[in-house]
């Protein structure tokens, strides 16, 4: 039985029992602080003189002293040839534009004051502070009149998977995960294909988690579908992220669904500068999906929820998408990919002074307003400045909330 005025906290799976000061007239406690930094939620449990029970959740911020680097001020660049992996060049670059943006395919523009053995298709690595912040694959490179500056147009390194091949083992997706239908995909493809000629016997993948989902590949056209179209698609979707590696001369692709934890972005208290929000207000509230037995249709309600019932008074207004499956049993998936796609309608983006989020981090940013909106970070663009510019996706607001109550207005 609870004991009168007494207070539990679990916090980072321990139980704490508080203890009342009668100076300070608080409960207070010292609690153990997690390794990895973030937000943590600690659950509190009181029990009054009544032997009420009272219970409420508090987020508590960690933060983790970051490590001391020497800023050396130099970047430099490792090229590897993209069919042995062997090193080509390594050279400094004089000045350079790093977009890391799967969602748009930003390309990324690199000067090189030297000329190198590079071609297209090549795969880079650049360093900054001797850590990699960026891998990449070559476009193009240009030289104009002779001169000595050469430029570099790089696209991030899951383009290397930018072909179209036949659709294989999709039922992995249901039974065993995303990841393992692409491992499978890029295995089949591009490491130990028939035509020993195109493979890449350096690449190494390795499959972490396995997200099961009841989708289908939804790029397919006549059985053939662009792979590097699908495993971007899988990064906004379903978290998919593509961690690369050298180990014992092998470029390991890590395939997994993170679980990050979540930072708090304060634009008042942090190195935050060039803060730009922006909303948009044509949202989809209805999705209509043809499949080849039957219509399945989809509504938004306005508490961000979803119904079939079209007769639903709480109905979000909004436009109407009609769009196609082939199996019904993966239109209610497809519809709320749709559905999903509406968080992109707002969109934030900021400059951090001398520190990069990593692109997939999950964020609580507070605005000037003071508004929380959980998002996470879906780009960045690195340059020779001290500021790095972040964009933030699929931003989890209440949305159409705000958008009923400009109605109301």
């Amino acid at each position: 039985m609870a004991e009168r005025n007494q207070m539990i906290i679990n916090f980072n799976d321990n139980s704490y029992n508080v203890n009342f000061n009668d100076q300070s007239g608080y409960y207070e406690l010292e609690l153990t602080a997690p390794i990895n930094g973030g937000i943590y939620n600690a659950e509190i449990h009181f029990t009054d003189l009544l032997l009420k029970e009272h219970t409420s959740n508090q987020p508590i911020q960690i933060f983790l002293k970051e490590p001391i680097i020497l800023e050396m001020n130099k970047v430099f660049m490792w090229i590897f040839d993209g069919m042995d992996f062997k090193v080509k060049d390594i050279v400094e670059l004089s000045n350079y534009e790093i977009n890391i943006d799967e969602e748009t395919n930003a390309s990324s523009l690199i000067n090189v004051l030297k000329k190198t053995t590079a071609k297209e298709e090549d795969i880079v690595a650049i360093k900054k502070n001797n850590e990699v912040v960026y891998w990449g694959t070559v476009e193009n490179i240009q030289n104009e009149n002779g001169e000595m500056l050469y430029e570099y147009t790089l696209k991030y390194f899951t383009n290397i998977f930018d072909q179209d091949i036949i659709l294989k083992n999709e039922n992995l997706i249901k039974t065993t995960g995303v990841e393992d239908f692409i491992a499978d995909a890029i295995n089949t493809n591009f490491v130990k294909n028939t035509d020993t000629f195109v493979n890449k016997t350096f690449l190494e993948v390795v499959v972490k988690t396995h997200t099961k989902k009841q989708v289908s590949v939804s790029n397919v056209e006549n059985g053939i579908y662009n792979l590097h179209t699908w495993m971007t698609n899988c990064t906004q979707n379903y978290g998919i992220t593509y961690t690369l590696s050298i180990i014992n001369k092998k470029l390991r692709l890590t395939l997994e669904n993170k679980e990050i934890k979540k930072e708090l972005v304060d634009t008042i208290a942090q190195s935050i500068s060039n803060y730009s929000e922006v909303f948009e207000t044509n949202i989809v509230s209805k999705v209509v999906v043809l499949t080849s037995t039957d219509t399945y249709t989809l509504y938004l309600l306005n508490d961000r929820t979803t119904t079939t019932d079209m007769t639903n008074k709480n109905r979000a207004k909004g436009k109407t998408v009609t769009i196609y499956t082939e199996n019904y049993e993966d239109a209610r998936q497809t519809a709320l990919d749709e559905i999903k796609a509406n968080s992109y309608n707002h969109n934030i983006t900021f400059d951090y002074y001398n520190r990069t989020i990593l692109v997939g981090t999950p964020i609580a940013i507070k605005t000037k307003e003071s508004i929380i909106y959980d998002t996470y970070i879906s780009a960045i663009k690195i340059t020779p400045e001290k500021m790095t510019e972040h964009t933030c996706g699929n931003i989890r607001t209440k949305f159409i909330d705000k958008l009923l109550k400009e109605r109301k207005k």
